[in-house]
């Protein structure tokens, strides 16, 4: 394609993705009785144009009675030469007295049409149908076929949360870059599609739509072909939207036998549920197997929690059990590290000049290299122990102390313990 034609498909992108923000109005379930017939004019700017330009598509929304066709949302839709149905390729406002314009560049000849999906106090109605022949050669070469995949980045989502969708269209084996793709959207059970927005493939013939779904949604990828690659449509992916479960641990460390306690609240939209099932999933850390813990029942606020003492480090999560008006949701990972008992040894030696105190530190049945241990001493006759130094553990968890002779004076030593080893302390010993 010439650069021309690539300024001139940019700038018809530009304008699309201007109007995706517009989703299509649904039809609303009112009193047909209620609701004033519409109708939608169609007309083209040019019946007949060269591959690469670009073109308006016109109408007139029309609304019977007092209510008046401008401020109205209306999709085009476009039928490709080689395609078998419509699909939806932009939205756009009508004007004050209900005029409609978008500008389209196809690449083959074209068949267009204008739908509207109605409203409280109209119809819904569709256009007639114009078409947009593009002129090519007498001898056209046969097209290329096309393929486009699609999926979903995370397939599950908070009410409020956002999903990726990406896709990759290929002719055969190689990426085609630079060629517009439309991305559709319907809620779950529709049965109408709408346009969600389009992009340009990058040069790995990759592209990538970042959607945010307020209900259950399923996404299609639309290539709408050239003069020299025939259009394709990528297969359908679903993305759920689900109640958000917030969940966090108190404390996020603790020892062996110590104890956490995990909570969290389910709510919709802030709107919390009240007497849901809840039940804590439990994985230990970089294992692939998940265990139900527990089960609970939510207060009026939504909240629950529940006291656990892992033995090792586990990861948790929250399940909102399925129930009449309840979705299944899942809440993010909380993760409670468990330290492994650690052992602190002492000894005391008398030397000519001094009293040595040394003790070796281990834990999980290994010694403990480079870490800090305290001495602390008692002198005779007091109840008081005080800190009379630190040093660093060697190489074999050995560490020592040079104290000057002092006849009755105990020690003993403590480490602190860390991220990964409990903390531990020695016996006593007295010069």
């Amino acid at each position: 394609m010439s650069l021309t034609a690539l300024r001139r498909q940019a700038a018809v992108v530009a304008v699309v993705a201007t109007t995706a923000g517009l989703a299509a109005v649904p039809a609303l379930h009112a009193d047909a009785a209620t609701q004033a017939r519409s109708s939608i004019s169609i007309r083209l700017a040019h019946t007949v144009m060269k591959p690469g330009g670009t073109d308006r598509v016109l109408g007139d929304l029309a609304v019977a009675g007092a209510a008046t066709g401008g401020g109205r949302t209306v999709s085009l839709e476009a039928r490709p030469a080689g395609t078998d149905g419509f699909v939806p390729v932009g939205t756009t406002t009508s004007g004050p007295k209900g005029g409609l314009a978008l500008a389209v560049a196809p690449e083959v000849s074209t068949r267009y049409r204008w739908a509207y999906a109605g409203d409280t106090d109209a119809r819904p109605s569709r256009s007639g149908i114009a078409t947009v022949r593009v002129r090519t050669p007498q001898h056209a070469p046969t097209r290329i076929g096309t393929t486009l995949s699609i999926r979903a980045v995370r397939h599950l989502v908070a009410l409020d949360g956002t999903d990726v969708v990406k896709g990759r269209l290929l002719a055969g084996r190689v990426p085609l870059r630079h060629r517009k793709v439309l991305l559709l959207s319907r809620p779950v059970g529709g049965d109408t599609w709408a346009f969600d927005g389009a992009h340009v493939t990058r040069r790995d013939g990759g592209v990538r739509f970042r959607v945010h779904p307020e209900a259950d949604s399923a996404y299609r990828l639309v290539f709408l072909g050239t003069t020299l690659l025939r259009p394709s449509r990528s297969g359908i992916v679903r993305v759920l939207t689900r109640a958000d479960v917030s969940i966090a641990a108190d404390p996020t460390r603790i020892d062996r036998g110590g104890s956490s306690t995990i909570s969290g609240v389910a709510s919709d939209a802030g709107t919390p549920y009240a007497g849901a099932t809840v039940q804590l999933l439990a994985r230990k850390a970089g294992g692939h197997r998940v265990t139900v813990a527990g089960s609970s029942t939510t207060a009026d606020d939504g909240s629950v929690s529940f006291s656990v003492s892992p033995r090792v480090t586990t990861v948790y999560r929250l399940r909102l059990v399925h129930a009449t008006g309840i979705p299944t949701s899942l809440s993010g990972p909380a993760r409670v590290a468990v330290r492994v008992p650690s052992s602190l040894s002492i000894r005391g030696r008398a030397t000519a000049s001094d009293y040595v105190v040394s003790g070796t530190l281990r834990g999980g049945g290994h010694p403990l290299a480079k870490r800090v241990v305290t001495l602390w001493s008692q002198a005779p006759g007091s109840a008081d122990w005080v800190e009379a130094g630190t040093a660093t553990t060697g190489r074999y968890g050995v560490v020592r102390f040079h104290e000057a002779t002092a006849p009755g004076t105990g020690y003993r030593l403590a480490y602190a313990g860390g991220p990964r080893f409990a903390p531990s302390s020695s016996g006593t010993v007295v010069s």
